[in-house]
């Protein structure tokens, strides 16, 4: 998990790339991202790098109990 809010896109991406790395040598399944609900240009910055990472294979928006849209959970390659 990483929580991003508050963060500039830039450094969220940052922050997110090192979660994924991390995850992907620790073989986690599942990694949430606290984005929180704001203007939403963090979420989309996120999401759109999101369909680029070579980390992941898919991501979705956090279900209700998970955070709501306020969370990207994604699933690591």
């Amino acid at each position: 998990m990483v929580d991003v809010r508050g963060q500039t896109a830039e450094e969220a991406q940052e922050a997110v790339v090192a979660c994924l790395d991390r995850a992907a040598l620790a073989g986690a399944q599942t990694v949430r991202i606290i984005h929180g609900h704001g203007t939403g240009r963090l979420k989309q910055a996120l999401r759109d790098y999101l369909k680029t990472s070579p980390y992941v294979a898919s991501f979705r928006p956090g279900e209700r109990a998970e955070g709501g849209d306020g969370v990207t959970v994604v699933n690591v390659k």
